[in-house]
């Protein structure tokens, strides 16, 4: 369906077309393909004129920090002060002058920032973060986990705020549902194209070596943007590398070149278009990336689970499937991470849903169990040809080959 070249091999940093053996004099100059090199750039919020010394060394002209002397009488600026405080507020009494019209230029300009919000994400405002009948954390006090009680003394692990941080990111999820939009919105567009896209991004996450977390939050930005706004089915593969170029920025220390990205799309799609699509995904999301994803709620699950890496991994795997399954695309991420670690618990006979991850997650079993079901299945069909990126991926040594589990019947779940 998409018009791709072979990213194995891709170096990251500077796209395909860097030479092999380093250059030097002129040809280092002008080399096809490589971004010049751009020099330091100079901290422009305290800009100071500099000037040069004898010795080819520069220093500034004044001290910036050092207080300017005055031969003004203090007298005078006294005066001075209090004309300036007088005109001050005039000024502000003329802004908040309820008796004066609005301009028609006011009006029509509002009128319009009103009809473009339209498909913007909705703001935390619109949101009460404390449920009815609960207390504020102020005032209820609770105790710590056991996971977090040990971690008490680990100054990066913040155990006194982890719960809390993700019961925030729980009613942060709200802000972020996305509707069914196959059919309605997207009329173009099948189930099984964005299956063969988000399979696509997962190679591409696989072969750049970027953070999971960076593809998950592409899928999430990817479903955003279609339940928002109509795309042709020619666009789509445009919209996920630049969902992937957004969540790249956002969660890796490095991340990709957008010429990678036009060399992975076969140069269908040139540098302008993948800036005015980054533009319109983070217009659509109203530039809020801190998007609560499936895959951070897993590990908070399964360190206070105390799960082996060999369970953490088959939950992933789970997990995984499930960004290519477009029925789970309204579920919550909470509910899929607790319904994904519960299997791999069961498949791997390794603890039980109770205690403390029932705390953590905030979900009793009877609450995820209809998740049950759907995820089971997606690990009993049998891999398409053109979508076998993440079972080859999980088959592999360094993830346990989790993928070659026999998964258990659904009766054998519930």
């Amino acid at each position: 369906m998409f018009a791709k070249k072979q990213t194995t091999g891709v170096n990251r940093r500077a796209g395909p077309k860097k030479t092999e053996q380093p250059l030097k004099g002129e040809n280092a100059k002008n080399v096809a393909g490589r971004p010049t090199r751009r020099t330091e750039l100079v901290d422009i919020t305290n800009a100071t004129k500099e000037q040069s010394t004898k010795d080819g060394k520069k220093k500034l002209i004044t001290d910036p920090l050092k207080p300017r002397k005055t031969n003004i009488p203090v007298n005078i600026q006294q005066q001075q002060a209090s004309r300036l405080i007088g005109k001050k507020a005039e000024k502000v009494k003329e802004v908040h002058n309820p008796a004066l019209p609005i301009p028609k230029s006011e009006q029509t300009s509002s009128s319009q920032k009103s009809n473009d919000s339209e498909n913007l994400s909705p703001t935390e405002e619109e949101f009460s973060f404390i449920e009815e009948g609960e207390a504020s954390p102020q005032v209820a006090e609770r105790s710590l986990l056991s996971f977090d009680e040990e971690k008490k003394d680990d100054e990066f692990h913040v155990a006194i705020y982890a719960q809390d941080i993700f019961d925030y990111y729980k009613r942060r999820e709200f802000m972020f549902r996305i509707p069914s939009y196959l059919g309605t919105k997207q009329c173009h567009i099948t189930p099984a194209m964005r299956a063969i896209l988000v399979d696509w991004l997962v190679e591409i996450q696989e072969n750049f070596e970027l953070n999971h977390e960076t593809l998950y939050l592409a899928v999430k930005l990817t479903d955003l943007y279609l339940s928002r706004v109509e795309v042709d089915k020619e666009m789509l593969q445009l919209l996920g590398s630049a969902a992937v170029f957004i969540a790249s920025k956002f969660d890796e220390r490095f991340p990709p070149l957008i010429e990678d990205f036009t060399y992975i799309c076969d140069n269908v799609f040139d540098k302008n278009q993948f800036i005015e699509m980054e533009m319109e995904v983070l217009k659509r999301v109203d530039f809020d990336l801190g998007i609560p994803i499936s895959y951070r709620f897993l590990r908070r699950y399964a360190k206070v689970a105390r799960s082996t890496m060999e369970t953490l991994t088959l939950a992933r795997y789970i997990l995984e499937l499930s960004l290519m399954e477009y029925s789970l695309v309204s579920e919550l991420d909470s509910m899929i991470a607790a319904a994904a670690l519960y299997i791999a618990m069961r498949m791997r006979s390794e603890g039980a849903w109770e205690g403390d991850v029932i705390k953590a997650s905030g979900y009793e079993l009877e609450q995820i169990k209809p998740l049950v079901p759907k995820l089971n299945a997606l690990l009993h069909s049998q891999p398409d040809a053109r979508l076998k990126t993440i079972f080859c991926k999980y088959s592999h040594i360094v993830f346990h080959e989790v993928a070659k589990i026999k998964p258990l019947e659904t009766s054998e779940l519930l």
